[in-house]
């Protein structure tokens, strides 16, 4: 399709400073070392953030969640220095108990457990408990492209959407991520909520007073509107309607209730607005090694041979490009590493203020 502002992106003109992702990768390792996080932990939390501003992914980046993991943190919802226990363990699965700690943190232990028993078994599934907001699934799904693995992230979170046809808000946007490895096209790398937009799309289309997309949120009764104050009282919607209800209640059944913890409907609020528990997050991770169905040369050649078969597919009337799942991520990486990250100057001064708090300066621009 055409490239535009969708739910996944956004493009809107006003005051920005551009930062280096080496220089906001430094100030906010910084910034969880001074709230007690390891500095490995540290510098994987950065990373994820980081890396969600980088693929243009704002609303995971770390204007929205470095403030809120902060907050969290030294009003002891979060546990800076996480506990994480193997509670059962199979040749190719694994349940962690995160311990409440940094959910970048338990991620990033899960998938790595799951690449390890891959290379093994030739598939594996991780599923953790007890945990918090991990950032963008991509960037763990991601972590078994380097080993010719697809990877596979998924998780539950706060309730901010109801059941098809309901008005209560008792799912989370239930994201899912899966990459797969190819070549010389890149990889295929899809990354989704399965509601039509996510609720910090919806924060940031309210602080810039912009209208929603008429398929994104419902009002306090169930109605569609593209009014975000209204949409923040109300439901995002499911995305593809009831098969996007559908395909949230497996996730959450996978990530919440399957890893023994619970579903969203009884999960702590959104990060933004319950200060008084912790999340209880549940997810799931999986890695198929490639090798254990076929060469990853070969497999590679035939997934870029249908990346190029689609991207030379006639192209509907008004659509200058056909995209895969994470191009357009990919290359707002590849421009932003070169050019920088920019940042609107409100959240420059609200990371220089909670710096300043912290005693971590906020980096020059570039």
């Amino acid at each position: 399709m055409a490239k535009t502002n969708t739910p996944g992106h956004m493009s809107v003109a006003g005051q920005k400073k551009t930062y280096s992702a080496e220089s906001l990768r430094s100030f906010t390792a910084s910034a969880f070392e001074k709230v007690g996080v390891p500095p490995e932990d540290a510098a994987l939390a950065a990373a994820s953030l980081v890396e969600a501003d980088l693929r243009g992914v704002e609303t995971h980046g770390i204007s929205h969640y470095l403030p809120l993991h902060i907050k969290r943190i030294k009003i002891g919802l979060v546990e800076p220095r996480a506990n994480i226990v193997i509670k059962r363990e199979r040749p190719s699965t694994v349940l962690l108990d995160g311990g409440n700690g940094l959910g970048q943190v338990i991620a990033g232990r899960a998938m790595r457990m799951a690449i390890e028993k891959a290379a093994h078994t030739g598939a594996a599934f991780v599923g953790i408990t007890n945990s918090n907001h991990f950032g963008a699934c991509a960037y763990w799904s991601m972590m078994a492209l380097p080993h010719d693995q697809i990877g596979i992230a998924m998780t539950n979170g706060s309730k901010l959407t109801a059941p098809w046809g309901g008005r209560q808000a008792m799912l989370g946007t239930a994201p899912i991520s899966v990459a797969i490895p190819g070549d010389r096209e890149g990889s295929v790398v899809l990354d989704m909520a399965t509601t039509a937009t996510t609720k910090g799309r919806v924060l940031l289309y309210d602080k810039r007073n912009l209208r929603l997309d008429p398929t994104w949120a419902l009002d306090a009764i169930g109605r569609p509107t593209t009014d975000p104050k209204e949409a923040l009282q109300g439901l995002l919607q499911p995305v593809g309607g009831y098969k996007g209800y559908g395909l949230a209640l497996v996730i959450e059944l996978l990530s919440g209730i399957l890893t023994g913890g619970d579903w969203s409907y009884h999960l702590g609020g959104p990060l933004a607005e319950d200060f008084s528990r912790p999340t209880g997050v549940g997810s799931c991770f999986g890695a198929i090694a490639v090798d254990a169905y076929m060469e990853p040369d070969e497999f590679k050649a035939q997934v870029d041979r249908v990346i190029r078969e689609i991207h030379e597919s006639p192209r509907a009337e008004g659509c200058e490009r056909i995209y895969m799942p994470g191009e357009i991520e990919a290359e707002c990486k590849a421009r932003r590493e070169t050019e920088g990250i920019p940042l609107d100057t409100d959240v420059v001064k609200r990371l220089t203020d909670m710096g300043d708090d912290l005693g971590v300066p906020f980096p020059a621009e570039m």
